[in-house]
């Protein structure tokens, strides 16, 4: 069995921590594993207006590096069609990263340019490092 048959297998969890008072601000930061189907990051991202609700320019993470992502271009549509923009805590920004695999790249990049055409401030990164200095400013 393939390295991405075993994945896709194995259900999705995920883990979020807020991180307040830093020096750089507020952090919400979301590791997730396994196969990631978009009901799966529709719960994702509920839990992240959840909990940065109350917060000020909170920066978000999202590490997808360790999962499968297993959404198609139409459930992205359906997604922003039914996005609630007045939710999402408007000062909040969001990074998503990928694994280096280029398809899901690919899904998450389509996933940010829907959320940037709603006036949000998203990126898609293949690395931690340069997704954390986009969301701090460093770069």
């Amino acid at each position: 069995m393939s390295d991405s048959s075993i994945s896709s297998l194995i259900k999705m969890s995920y883990q979020i921590k807020v991180l307040t008072g830093l020096d750089r601000g507020n952090f919400a930061i979301v590791i997730t594993r396994g196969a990631v189907d978009f009901t799966g990051f529709e719960r994702i991202f509920d839990q992240v207006i959840d909990a940065t609700r109350t917060l000020l320019d909170c920066k978000v993470l999202i590490d997808f590096q360790d999962s499968t992502i297993q959404f198609m271009t139409a459930d992205i549509v359906n997604f922003l069609g039914r996005f609630d923009f007045q939710k999402w805590p408007h000062s909040n920004k969001i990074a998503l990263v990928s694994s280096p695999d280029i398809q899901p790249y690919r899904q998450l990049m389509a996933l940010s340019e829907g959320l940037v055409r709603m006036k949000l401030d998203a990126g898609v990164f293949c690395n931690g490092r340069e997704a954390i200095d986009w969301l701090t400013g460093h770069r």
